[in-house]
């Protein structure tokens, strides 16, 4: 039997699952070792029990690049620029604000004096060099590379020990060839230092972006390269001699050896499996429309799939500080898990969040050594979690502990009950993450009652269906294994290439020509890419899209280009087409076109992707809408609605069958999450296992 295999490292557990060939799934959970996350991977592999002499695919995502930049560990970097540049990445936007970068609006934001607390560039004054050159927007060259200069800062490169070097040079995305050259002069003289060239990682307008990008490329690549050259090197001692896969932050895969080079595009990988495979199950079942809700052990992550197809951003901040222009999926992330703490400021409010008692020492109730109550105490608390069977009975929690901690740190500080208190952090929670929600529908001109609500993560299930009723979104949706669903993303996920160039023209004066053979090269580069990891052409898929706006806007609208227009040639109709196009998308999008309005072209961009065998979903025994052979006993239950505890019904979800109805208030457990159903609530399940939760009023 040979198998796939996705591990996921999240930052309070990490989540293997395997999928044999036929479809069948097995689920393992481990603690997260934040020091060194390929510890946590080889504890998973040995505790599947699975030989990797027998897996076909490994995939892999993986949060080590965006610690890094959070946490400012990563590589010495240095920068290397036109003359008269050598700032850009400290003046950014020009904007005030620090903490906020798009909260240009804010008069009360002072910049912060030497950094404290604010704005702290990833490459210090000391380490930005500039180079005489300089193209214009032409691709001209104006003033010829000087070759000696590079040579000469490659000296003082070499004297501060720098790590890794971001090239950045003006108009580059137009015309390459002095960054090329730069780049080859620098390897030639720096053979252990890593380089990354903005025309590599990102060739598209704006300097500030353009630069910023490539510099967190660079700032991560050596830490990811020795992270994945770890890895790897583990994953043969276990058998497996194979390249593997990285989930990529706006969906899909790419190798350990394209996420060396690109690791930019690997950012934010982890979360991002469970929009993927969201996006896949609500497909298959018929829920195109889905928010995809993942809440773990640290954070919580909302995103909105429309249609099928997650939204994706090029304009994604890490912390609040650092701009990607890479594609990232378009989540709101907030410190809201299981593992978040409760406590009282100086005015006695209390608060839920976000700092995190993470994995070590995690909560009260681990008897790890911590002391401020968290979400899972809570939960326990209000009998939501059983103590007896946390992660299926393997993971020993204490449900005193948490009782005394919610107790001493907020109950008796308020002269509360500890029910009371419990549930107030409870709603606090969930009053934290509907804000986000909201942020990804409501803010963005979305109905959430045109969506379904997916969970993934250990916790989500514990608070969905109060939010779905606080929304009201029709219906939750539990997948077989909510706890591990990020990693059954990554193992279902497509290959994945994203290529992209600015061509920036007024519609009228733009050179149909030149927009052809952009496109051109661009799918040439990346069915490359893809065919490298063994898809063949006919295989492949490829979708194109062109960034326009009208003359003197600063932001872009993604207008779909039909590969028709492709093949019948780019011409003044196709021309007059992509603008009609855009008139329709910028009304859809902000209630407004103005038809009569000058366009522009901006940036091309072409997406390849390479189809996986995603396996068939099976079927479970059919049974009637009687659940009581799942029943397992009766637990004392808190509900908001009866203001008391009360014995409520639990049910195994591995004994339940197709077809099976529970009405609430009752509680399903499984080994990585619990699934919480509130009074006048009713779930089903469906002939693959999920759990539909229909919400009423």
């Amino acid at each position: 039997m040979k198998y796939r295999i996705g591990v996921d490292c999240g930052g309070t557990f990490t989540d293997l699952v395997q999928m044999d060939e036929n479809g069948r799934v097995k689920v393992v959970k481990t603690s997260s070792t934040p020091q060194d996350p390929s510890i946590a991977i080889e504890d998973a592999i040995s505790k599947s029990g699975i030989d990797l002499h027998d897996v076909t695919f490994f995939s892999h995502g993986s949060t080590v690049g965006i610690n890094t930049v959070i946490q400012n560990k990563g590589a010495k970097t240095a920068i290397v620029t036109t003359k008269g540049f050598r700032d850009v990445i400290e003046l950014r936007r020009g904007q005030r604000v620090i903490d906020k970068p798009n909260d240009m609006y804010n008069l009360q934001m002072d910049i912060p004096q030497d950094y404290v607390g604010g704005y702290d560039p990833l490459v210090q004054r000391p380490y930005r060099f500039e180079i005489p050159e300089r193209i214009d927007y032409k691709g001209q060259v104006i003033t010829p590379l000087d070759e000696k200069a590079i040579y000469q800062v490659a000296e003082k490169i070499k004297a501060k020990e720098v790590e890794t070097v971001a090239v950045c040079y003006y108009f580059s995305f137009v015309n390459p060839q002095h960054e090329q050259r730069t780049k080859e002069i620098l390897e030639e003289l720096l053979p252990d230092v890593c380089i990354s060239v903005s025309s590599e990682i990102l060739p598209i307008i704006r300097e500030y972006e353009r630069l910023s990008t490539t510099v967190i490329n660079a700032y991560i690549m050596p830490i990811m390269r020795v992270y994945l050259a770890n890895l790897h090197k583990k994953l043969i001692g276990f058998g497996y001699d194979k390249d593997f896969y990285i989930m990529q932050s706006g969906g899909g895969i790419m190798s350990s050896s394209q996420a060396s080079a690109r690791p930019v595009y690997t950012i934010d990988s982890g979360p991002a499996g469970g929009v993927t495979a969201a996006a896949e199950l609500g497909d298959k079942l018929g829920f195109r429309n889905v928010i995809s809700f993942d809440m773990g052990g640290t954070t919580a992550k909302v995103c909105v799939i429309r249609d099928g197809s997650p939204e994706v951003t090029t304009n994604y901040w890490v912390d609040g500080k650092y701009f990607i222009g890479a594609p990232v999926m378009e989540m709101v992330e907030i410190g809201a898990g299981g593992g978040s703490m409760a406590w009282l400021d100086p005015a006695g409010a209390v608060h839920v969040g976000p700092q995190s008692a993470g994995a070590d020492p995690g909560p009260v109730c681990y008897k790890r050594g911590g002391v401020n109550p968290t979400v899972t105490d809570a939960d326990l608390v209000l009998g939501y979690i059983n103590a007896d069977y946390f992660l299926g009975g393997e993971m020993t929690v204490d449900l005193e502990a948490s009782r005394n901690t919610v107790r001493e740190k907020i109950a008796e500080k308020l002269g509360i009950e500890v029910a009371d208190a419990a549930l107030g952090i409870y709603n606090m929670i969930n009053a934290n993450m509907l804000a986000a929600m909201r942020i990804v529908t409501v803010q963005k001109g979305y109905d959430p009652r045109d969506f379904s609500l997916m969970v993934s993560g250990g916790t989500a299930a514990v608070h969905a269906v109060r939010m779905a009723q606080e929304l009201h979104i029709p219906r939750v949706i539990c997948p077989l294994a909510p706890g591990t669903f990020s990693a059954y993303g990554l193992i279902t996920a497509d290959a994945r290439y994203d290529a992209c160039k600015s061509y920036v023209s007024i519609t009228s004066q733009a050179d149909p020509d030149l927009m052809q053979k952009i496109f051109a090269e661009l799918n040439e580069e990346g069915i490359g890419k893809i065919m490298e990891l063994g898809f063949q052409k006919d295989e492949i898929e490829v979708h194109y899209k062109i960034d326009m706006r009208y003359a003197g806007q600063a932001h872009e609208v993604v207008v779909d280009v039909l590969p028709e227009m492709l093949d019948k040639g780019i011409d003044q109709s196709t021309i007059s087409d992509l603008e009609e196009h855009f008139h329709e998308q910028h009304n859809e999008l902000f209630g407004h076109s103005s038809a009569g309005a000058s366009v522009e072209f901006i940036t091309q961009t072409v997406i390849v992707t390479g189809p996986t065998d995603k396996g068939e979903m099976s079927e479970i025994k059919v049974g009637t809408e009687n659940s009581d052979q799942a029943f397992k006993a009766l637990r004392s239950v808190y509900w908001e609605e009866f203001k008391e505890f009360r014995d409520s019904k639990t049910y195994d979800r591995y004994l339940l069958k197709a077809n099976n109805v529970i009405a609430g208030p009752a509680i399903i457990e499984q080994m990585d999450t619990t699934i919480v159903i509130p009074p006048n609530q009713k779930a089903t399940v469906d002939r693959y296992g999920n759990i539909i939760i229909d919400i009423t009023a």
